[in-house]
């Protein structure tokens, strides 16, 4: 997301360096040239960056999942009855829109914060402006693989570690077949909830993953890992 040296790779650790530089930013950005009518924007659009990462996206793509879910059941099981529609989350007062760039503005406010002639490192450690990119050594995502059952049947959860990369991609074999692409994760865990290849009878599924960024995939393929399904 970002080659900044402060501004943490992970999704859930840049989460948090944002909701504290938005609570120090009124006390700091007064000192080095910043109008309060900026930082209330600033802090506006950035809650509502905040928002979007930990409510509507989540949701969403729970949503989605739910959706594949229902489409399978109206196809393929009988024995599902009259499930209801799955619907998307409505939020009750979801955050005014911003224009789209809200972390390459958040960025280059950095930038002028310091080059400011006011700019200390005090005020820079204040801000959570002073860090050190962490660097990856992990060739590979770290997979695992679990057993779960919903109202379909047996589904593979395939949990992973991204080590700070964007987003992982999967993909699997069944039965000792030709690998094929399952998708691209940007959240662990991923739930593999494809129907058996033939129905009550257990197959064998294999995985293997790699890292996915700047659309296309790096580094090398986990070591596979396999399961059964459908016991």
């Amino acid at each position: 997301m970002s080659n900044q040296g402060y501004f943490p790779h992970s999704e859930a650790e840049s989460i948090s360096w944002i909701v504290h530089f938005c609570d120090k930013l009124p006390v700091q950005g007064p000192i080095v040239g910043i109008s309060e009518e900026e930082i209330t924007t600033t802090i506006a659009e950035l809650m509502h960056y905040v928002w979007l990462v930990q409510n509507w996206y989540i949701s969403t793509q729970q949503f989605a999942l739910e959706a594949t879910a229902h489409k399978l059941s109206m196809a393929m099981d009988e024995s599902a009855g009259t499930p209801p529609l799955p619907m998307p989350v409505v939020f009750d007062n979801p955050p005014s829109p911003f224009p789209a760039g809200i972390l390459v503005r958040l960025f280059k406010l950095v930038k002028r914060i310091k080059n400011s002639t006011n700019y200390t490192e005090s005020i820079g450690q204040d801000l959570g402006l002073i860090g050190i990119n962490k660097i990856d050594t992990h060739a590979y995502p770290k997979a695992n693989l679990i057993i779960k059952r919903d109202a379909n049947g047996e589904l593979v959860e395939v949990g992973f570690k991204k080590y700070h990369h964007p987003a992982v991609l999967i993909e699997t074999r069944r039965n000792n077949g030709n690998w094929e692409y399952l998708g691209v994760a940007l959240i662990s865990p991923w739930l593999d909830n494809r129907p058996l290849q033939t129905p009550s009878v257990p197959e064998i599924r294999e995985y293997r993953l790699c890292w996915y960024e700047n659309n296309k995939i790096s580094g090398d393929f986990s070591p596979i890992q396999k399961i059964t399904v459908g016991h």
